[in-house]
This record gives C-alpha cells, sequence and structure tokens, in this order.
C-alpha cells in the first residue's frame, strides 16, 4: 500500500522487496527493515541491502543516504534521508544524543528461585565497550563509554522460560545491547556470539522518536500493531507507549 506523501520513493515497490514504508515525505523516508537484511554493504552487486533497495526505489534526482545502522540480525526502524539538508539535520541529532531509540530483545528469564524478575537488570547500566574486529568486548579501561536503560522485563508469551526487555539505547556502540546485556548474564536468546545458546534471536528497533526535518516536529516512529512483530506481552507495548508520550531527556 502506498505511504500518502511518498512522491520521493515508491513504497510499493518497496513492500515488493520486502521493506515496510512506516513515512515517506520529500526529505525523510522511515522504514521497518527486516532481520537478516544488511542496512549497508561495501559492494552490493545484487541491490540485496536495504539502502540498494530504496535507491532501486527512488524517483528520478533523489538520492537517498544512511545516517543510522542497524545490525543485519536486527529488525526495525531505520531512517533513510532524501536530500543533503536532511542527512546533515539527521546526523546533528545523532551526534547530540537528541533521538530516543527504543529496542525489544529477547532473554532468558532470571532464576525466579534466585531473584525477582527485575532485581538487579531494570534500571541503567553503563560499560565501557572496545571493538574487537567484528564483536565487541566490555573491558575495564579504555573503551567508549556506553550505556542503556533496561526499562522492563515481561514474559514471552508462548516461550517459556524466556522474557523480552524492554531497553532503551542512551549510546549507540558496536553490538552494544547484545554485549552489555551478557555482561548482565542475560545474552539475547541464539546470540552464538555472546553465549547467548541454541534458538531464535530476536532483537527490534522498536520504536524512534525524532525531530522531523521539514516540520521541527517531534515524531514517533511506532507501529503497536506491527504485522512482523513476534508475540509480545501487551503491557510491555503500553509501557513503550507511555515511553513516546513523556518528554524527551538525556
Amino acid at each position: 500500500m502506498t505511504v500518502p506523501g511518498a512522491e520521493s520513493v515508491d513504497t510499493d515497490r518497496l513492500v515488493r522487496d520486502g521493506v515496510r514504508a512506516v513515512s515517506c515525505d520529500a526529505q525523510t523516508l522511515v522504514v521497518v527493515k527486516p532481520a537478516g537484511m544488511a542496512t549497508e554493504l561495501t559492494t552490493d552487486p545484487k541491490w540485496s541491502s536495504l539502502i540498494s533497495k530504496v535507491r532501486q526505489a527512488a524517483r528520478d534526482n533523489v538520492r537517498p543516504r544512511l545516517v543510522h545502522r542497524l545490525d543485519r540480525v536486527t529488525r526495525g526502524i531505520v531512517v533513510v534521508t532524501l536530500d543533503a539538508e536532511a542527512a546533515a539535520f539527521y546526523s546533528d541529532q545523532i551526534r547530540e544524543g537528541m533521538w530516543d531509540k527504543y529496542y525489544l530483545a529477547r532473554i532468558p528469564r532470571p532464576d525466579p528461585d534466585r531473584e525477582a524478575l527485575h532485581r538487579g537488570v531494570v534500571g541503567k547500566h553503563k560499560a565501557h565497550l572496545k571493538d574487537d574486529g567484528r564483536r565487541s568486548r566490555i573491558v575495564r579501561s579504555g573503551g567508549k563509554p556506553s550505556m542503556l536503560e533496561v526499562l522492563a522485563i515481561e514474559p514471552a508469551p508462548g516461550r517459556p522460560g524466556e522474557c523480552h526487555a524492554l531497553i532503551r539505547l542512551l549510546t549507540g556502540r558496536l553490538h552494544q545491547i547484545r554485549i552489555m546485556m551478557a555482561g548482565l548474564r542475560l545474552p539475547l536468546i541464539g546470540d552464538d556470539l555472546y553465549s547467548g545458546g541454541r534458538g531464535e534471536m530476536y532483537l527490534e528497533h522498536a520504536a524512534l522518536r525524532y525531530v522531523d526535518c521539514a516540520t521541527r516536529d517531534l515524531r514517533s516512529a511506532f507501529s503497536r500493531d506491527d504485522p512482523e512483530r513476534e508475540d509480545v506481552a501487551p503491557s510491555l507495548l503500553d509501557r513503550l507507549e507511555r515511553e513516546l508520550r513523556r518528554p524527551i531527556t538525556s
């Protein structure tokens, strides 16, 4: 279905390529990247990355650019700029920490015989991270200061022994959520890079708040009824919607 205002990009073509558009105007395209699709590739002869698909769907004289990226294994919200002004505007917002980013991650359920579901996990966490090739490490010194906040944890419907965590990402480092949750002894299910064991990994950039380049209005990119999202407790989505209504703070 064509997104209203999508004169700059053929959003129907994006849907056929597996990419759903959330919103689109002359300067900003917001899409949902599927898990398993690279956001960008150094060489992309098959046009399989997200940005390649957007460029194929763009109208003449439109030059889509990325200002942020998601890991291949992560699904969810990606903002693509459609002109140089928007690219500069959003890059400045990101640099100044003005984007509010929320993620859903599936993790093992903490042992209820040892501790409450939330004890020691819900709250803000800080670590120093260092890139080590294609992975990240927690180090005592010399790494990049990295912060996130675990807002809530609820049992994952239909998945005994597993939960979903709602996470606000406060900095943007390589594999930050994956390595920091592993550091809390709750690695994402199926994340074999960080000792997550067997299973299918689930990490979603579920919501983003940002100031729109064209209107300067505060916008929230979030779909409660995302058809590709795995089953999540309604109370967790309720909490996310409350977060999207609160004033932005650092």
